[in-house]
């Protein structure tokens, strides 16, 4: 029985003059340019492999960020390969050759992609790439009375003047990119943002992190760890704690928050780091 080889890596990003800049090693063994990575040691978590193999190759400690996308191929040897990267931020250290690694060059995102050697390295620096687009947390649209409403509260409507906040959404969105969309599970939710979908020839995922209630550490760590420019929507008690939170995490917000229905919080991110909010109002 043939066991899958099990390595681990980093994306190493750094802010350059132009953009963010990422680090790729040459390995004279193989003549490649890739990402800094190994195999595991007997007993070692991914992420301690990552972080290991990074600091060795390239003498950079470095920040773990969001997870990237595992990836699987057969090696040199014809083994089946998995490798899970990692987003990585350098906090100190320096290059230096090494047995493994000759040479580092810190490039920009199209000069990385034609340097790679390797197709699945290009994916893996497009998922890289998806944590610079913004997320858009929107609160759902009016719904109908939560008092005088008998059934289960997840399966409550919009209300008429929700419809229309969520069919103004479209126009609300309009020049701004985005990639997917996502809802707590709760049916205000999910049509708040159903128009919008629609319009773009998307599914709406529904996703537990976002639903009424939860712990905002969870419904924070789904935010921070999802690629894309992402529309999300949920509720009132979930996107002022995880706006609040990111602005104690450093991320800069407006002195005098708002949090109507079918508002918009726009996040920027560097990196998978919200650096940003700004407040949109609801359409209409």
């Amino acid at each position: 029985m043939t066991t899958e080889v099990r390595a681990a890596g980093g994306v190493v990003r750094r802010r350059g003059r132009h953009g963010p800049e990422f680090a790729l090693v040459h390995r004279p063994r193989y003549d490649d340019w890739t990402f800094p990575k190994g195999k595991a040691l007997e007993d070692e978590l991914e992420h301690e492999t990552a972080e290991r193999e990074v600091l060795e190759e390239t003498g950079f400690r470095c920040e773990r960020g969001p997870g990237l996308a595992k990836i699987r191929y057969l090696d040199h040897l014809g083994r089946s390969k998995s490798v899970r990267y990692w987003l990585m931020h350098p906090a100190g250290g320096a290059f230096t050759r090494n047995a493994e690694v000759d040479e580092l060059r810190w490039v920009g995102a199209t000069t990385a992609g034609a340097l790679l050697s390797y197709e699945h390295d290009r994916g893996v620096l497009a998922s890289a790439l998806a944590f610079d687009r913004p997320v858009y947390l929107v609160r759902h649209a009016k719904a109908r009375d939560r008092a005088t409403w008998i059934d289960d509260d997840v399966l409550r409507p919009l209300s008429g003047k929700g419809s229309a906040q969520a069919e103004g959404l479209i126009a609300l969105f309009q020049g701004f990119e985005v990639d997917r969309v996502v809802s707590s599970p709760a049916a205000r939710c999910v049509e708040t943002v159903r128009p919008l979908a629609l319009a773009r020839s998307m599914p709406v995922d529904e996703r537990d992190e976002l639903a009424e209630g939860p712990s905002i550490e969870r419904a924070l760590s789904f935010v921070l760890s999802t690629g894309d420019a992402v529309v999300m929507c949920s509720h009132g008690d979930v996107i002022p704690a995880v706006v609040e939170r990111l602005a104690e995490m450093g991320a800069e917000m407006p002195e005098h928050p708002s949090w109507k229905k079918a508002s918009t919080w726009i996040l920027e991110r560097d990196g998978g780091t919200c650096t940003s909010m700004r407040y949109l109002a609801p359409p209409g």
